[in-house]
């Protein structure tokens, strides 16, 4: 692949520009295809329009009538026959009567009598094929009858559902209008399928901290204890609670506050691995899985998190430094429940507490 092709991979697939760019194609498309359809359509009136100014013409001009039989379609449902007939006989009215006779059409014969003798147009009624019959007299200048033009006007039937793949030009437009429906059909799917595959992560996390919410945290944790449980493998869980941190809201605002939580969440992530599990379980309250972890290996990760965070100074604080208590306890496999175990990380935790920034276990 050329980068010409790369960058244009690259322009398409960004949503707004292909609703965009197909839009503007599938729109010029089917306009050029209406367009033609519409030039068809006046091309065949003009054929029709031509071959009425070319019968009067030639009648003015003294040339005698030319008979013809041409057909045409107006419009999408009506068609139209037109016969010139030229009488050439001495007796014109005879020859008029007699070859309209000839043809199978609704008019009595006073109606024949009223364009061949009368010289008046006249028009027949309306048969079962929904067809309409009208004769228009042609006069010479001496307004003597010289031919007659017969009409026959047939309306079709109402259009039915295999009408609009009757031609092509209908098909292509179809096909161009579905196959820009089925690309915004695409576009809406991948946008779909995008909020559905985002929609569990922005309900499993918190906005602040970006870790578990309760909930998840609960249900994520559960499934490692049962695997612990299983197989047999240590597990230690942690409750870490930030020191002071009633203070850091109530005299530095709310909006301190917020950014120390965040910040404590960030630096407690970087000592986890890919399948420990942290959460935020409310307030400045955290808590931490960390399967396949013996008890003394969890308190050394403890201790690390503890000095990275008292490590942490902020201007608002005056330079003061941050603590966390920690309370750490072994999960005791297939003897205790997920809310007993924590239970027990929360006595660990108060028991820190009381002296604050420490580990107690």
């Amino acid at each position: 692949m050329n980068k010409f092709q790369r960058n244009v991979l690259k322009t398409l697939s960004h949503t707004p520009i292909a609703f965009i760019l197909f839009g503007i194609v599938s729109f010029l498309i089917t306009a050029c295809i209406l367009l033609n359809t519409q030039r068809k359509n006046w091309q065949e009136e003009k054929r029709y329009f031509d071959n009425i100014i070319q019968i009067y013409e030639s009648f003015n001009n003294g040339n005698g009538l030319v008979e013809s039989d041409h057909s045409y379609k107006n419009g999408e449902s009506l068609f139209s026959r037109v016969i010139i007939l030229s009488f050439r006989s001495n007796d014109v009215v005879k020859e008029c009567i007699h070859r309209l006779s000839s043809f199978d059409i609704t008019l009595s014969e006073k109606s024949i009598a009223r364009v061949c003798q009368s010289k008046l147009p006249t028009v027949g009624e309306l048969n079962k094929e929904d067809q309409l019959t009208s004769v228009l007299p042609l006069l010479s200048s001496t307004d003597d009858l010289v031919g007659i033009r017969i009409r026959f006007a047939t309306l079709s039937g109402p259009p039915v559902f295999r009408s609009v793949f009757s031609s092509l030009s209908s098909l292509v437009a179809l096909l161009s209008i579905s196959l820009f429906g089925a690309f915004l059909g695409t576009m809406l799917a991948l946008l779909i399928k995008k909020y559905l595959i985002e929609l569990p992560a922005i309900a499993r996390y918190d906005d602040l901290t970006g870790c578990l919410r309760r909930d998840a945290f609960y249900h994520a944790a559960n499934k490692v204890m049962r695997n612990a449980t299983q197989q047999r493998q240590p597990l230690c869980v942690l409750l870490i609670d930030l020191d002071h941190f009633k203070k850091i809201n109530d005299t530095l605002g709310h909006a301190a506050g917020d950014e120390t939580l965040k910040d404590v969440a960030d630096v407690t992530r970087n000592y986890f691995r890919r399948g420990d599990i942290l959460g935020r379980l409310g307030g400045d309250e955290f808590a931490v899985i960390l399967p396949n972890t013996t008890l003394d290996n969890a308190y050394r990760v403890s201790e690390r998190i503890r000095l990275a965070i008292h490590e942490m100074t902020y201007d608002k604080l005056s330079k003061r430094h941050l603590s966390v208590s920690i309370g750490l306890v072994e999960y005791a496999a297939g003897e205790e429940t997920l809310e007993q175990v924590i239970n027990r990380a929360d006595i660990k935790l108060y028991a820190a507490k009381k002296s604050r920034n420490r580990v107690e276990k």
